[in-house]
């Protein structure tokens, strides 16, 4: 420690602070960007306890509600917040070095953790054509109905669960999916393509053939209505013996919204898949690269 050496001067401890981290090989823009941190966190514990900073008081708890200060009072992002106590770190082993202090208050602060986003599963049309071959082929009269009413209709889980009987219309050239019980308990009706109307009707005979009469169209061998784990089964049974264990009734949702943008509007999407925000079917579908390209190349096409 030098001799006269101002501890409570927050201008002495600062140059002294950057003779050390140049002499350490940091450069002058490291250098610049340690000392404003220093000196805010100096401000900031001078303008709390009303007093001179003094680096001989700070204790672990001040440098933690330092840290809330900033990401709580502030709304600094978790990146800044940390590397703004990755400061105070180094700055405290200098003070060590010099012997101001003898221990590190921040030595076991630990770092603000951020969160992934959730990993957004998404398919091709060719993974699509892999999963309907396999239920074609393999899957039961039910499990048909839930993979088609799943990838085109678009319905939540928990709407496929809750779909009666008395809900499908079928008609020889159209069909009717009446959603009586969609998220918000609002109502709407989902075309059926002849696709769907074709297995629903073949499941509608099997379930006749067995004696099947429950109210509710998708069932199980032990109960009259299907719950959201045996269809999450049921999926994953059928995955699994294609190399895609990701498959859910998510994926299934967003691939549906993404076919039905590539051919209609935003407004048509929101109403076949029940959202009452933009914003909220916007996310179900992110733009891509190659949307993007394809739809500058249509502008400029359609103007030559």
């Amino acid at each position: 420690m030098k001799d006269n050496f101002d501890i409570t001067n927050i201008e002495e401890l600062l140059q002294s602070f950057k003779k050390h981290l140049l002499e350490n090989d940091k450069s002058a823009g490291t250098c610049e960007t340690y000392c404003i941190n220093v000196r805010l966190f100096a401000e900031y514990i001078s303008e709390t306890f009303a007093e001179e900073f003094d680096p001989r008081k700070i204790s672990p708890l001040d440098i933690r509600e330092y840290r809330n200060y900033l990401l709580n009072v502030k709304n600094l992002s978790v990146n800044t917040v940390n590397n703004r106590i990755a400061t105070l770190n180094e700055f405290h082993k200098y003070l060590i070095n010099e012997n101001i202090v003898s221990a590190n208050p921040v030595e076991k602060i630990r770092k603000i953790k951020m969160q992934s986003p959730p990993k957004r599963v998404t398919i091709d049309d060719l993974m699509f054509k892999r999963l309907r071959r396999q239920f074609e082929h393999y899957g039961r009269e039910v499990e048909k109905v839930i993979f088609f009413l799943l990838f085109l209709t678009g319905v939540r889980v928990s709407e496929l669960i809750n779909i009666k009987v008395d809900d499908i219309v079928i008609n020889p050239r159209s069909g009717i999916l009446k959603v009586q019980s969609g998220k918000g308990m609002k109502y709407r009706e989902i075309p059926l393509n002849a696709t769907c109307r074709q297995v629903i009707s073949d499941y509608l005979e099997y379930r006749k053939a067995k004696g099947i009469y429950s109210p509710y169209l998708i069932t199980t061998e032990r109960s009259s209505k299907a719950c959201r784990s045996s269809i999450n089964k049921i999926l994953k049974k059928h995955g699994n013996k294609i190399g895609f264990p990701e498959i859910s009734p998510h994926v299934a949702r967003r691939y549906f919204l993404t076919k039905v943008l590539e051919v209609s509007d935003i407004s048509t999407a929101m109403e076949l898949a029940g959202h009452s925000s933009v914003q909220t079917t916007i996310q179900y579908v992110p733009s891509t690269e190659k949307r993007k390209q394809d739809a500058v190349t249509k502008i400029t096409n359609d103007i030559d």
